[in-house]
């Protein structure tokens, strides 16, 4: 085609220039130039799952992804580590939905990150990768999983172990003092949500991902989020120790409701059990200094009908001050996770 006046061109195979009979312009041919035809055969080969060499395969529209391992079973969904089947590759996480009847939840949490990766709050541009960050939605349209449905995202390097992995490796609780940096990123993350209009509702130690040797944390399962005022949508089974006593899906008062205090007094017990204490009395054990126990009891035991003058900043502006006092200066407190299968 002509590129001054879309005419339909044909020139000699060998020819390097043309005369348009239409216009008159003189068009030469660009060696660095593809035909589109050429294009779209050399895509599709690239995009083909068969020069992949995978056998376990999940494909959404024109993109396939090679299934590595299943690395959790969530509340309604199974996780698995999974890639691009292509190369260059892409490194992903995929979660896979076990039954039909949870697919409001499911997708809940797909359309509640994407609002979140819009968010024109504060800091967005650096909260936004620190959740999920949303890759693909929908169901496998070919292959033995055909018909389910799953959400990709992307996956970031290091985050291997939830809190549920660390209570378990240390029973008795983590040094009070790496505590205190691991309660100070959630309360960041959780800022950013609030800021946006938003809140988790979950906030449990299966949801907290924690960086080996790094100061880094992340928050997953967003099935439960929504806006600040809304109905919470569920409940996790087992893990009503981490909500507020008078919490009640049944209720029209606001104990029913997604809001700042819920995330904030989950997040709380969070700590509570990661420091070897009980989430739902707030009991820690002697080894965690009086100033830390105070703060982190004070938001634990809260309720919804109690007066709540903090937000999460303030809390981690709090726990600043609590630390510089008890502890001295900032110093790098890893969580170190013990060698064999837990920590591989």
């Amino acid at each position: 085609m002509c590129p001054q006046c879309n005419a339909p061109l044909t020139p000699h195979q060998f020819a390097r220039s043309i005369i348009c009979p239409y216009c008159g312009a003189t068009v030469r041919l660009d060696e660095g130039s593809v035909s589109a035809a050429r294009f779209r055969e050399a895509f599709r080969a690239w995009n083909s799952p068969e020069f992949f060499h995978t056998s376990s395969l999940v494909s959404i529209g024109n993109g396939h992804w090679s299934l590595d391992k299943c690395i959790a079973h969530g509340a309604i969904s199974d996780v698995y580590s999974a890639r691009r089947a292509r190369w260059p590759t892409e490194l992903v996480i995929l979660k896979l939905l076990r039954d039909p009847a949870h697919v409001l939840l499911f997708d809940n949490e797909w359309d509640t990150l994407q609002t979140l990766q819009h968010s024109d709050a504060p800091g967005a541009e650096v909260f936004t990768r620190l959740i999920p960050q949303p890759v693909i939605h929908g169901n496998i349209s070919s292959g033995s999983l055909a018909g389910n449905r799953v959400s990709i995202f992307r996956r970031e390097g290091g985050f291997t172990h939830t809190f549920k992995d660390v209570i378990q490796a240390y029973p008795n609780g983590i040094p009070p003092q790496a505590s205190v940096w691991v309660w100070r990123r959630i309360l960041e993350i959780l800022s950013f949500l609030h800021t946006s209009g938003m809140a988790h509702g979950a906030v449990l130690p299966e949801h907290i991902l924690v960086q080996e040797h790094e100061h880094g944390v992340r928050l997953v399962g967003y099935s439960s989020a929504g806006k600040l005022g809304a109905k919470l949508p569920a409940i996790s089974e087992g893990s009503e120790s981490f909500y507020p006593k008078t919490i009640n899906l049944h209720s029209t008062l606001p104990a029913g409701y997604i809001s700042e205090k819920l995330d904030l007094v989950m997040s709380a017990r969070c700590i509570a059990a990661i420091l070897g204490g009980d989430p739902e009395t707030g009991f820690l054990p002697a080894s965690v200094p009086a100033k830390l126990a105070d703060i982190v009891q004070r938001i634990a035991r809260l309720d919804y009908a109690d007066k709540l003058d903090l937000n999460a900043w303030t809390i981690h502006d709090e726990l600043g001050i609590i630390a510089r006092e008890v502890f001295g200066p900032p110093q790098f407190m890893p969580i170190v996770m013990p060698s064999g299968p837990q920590g591989a």
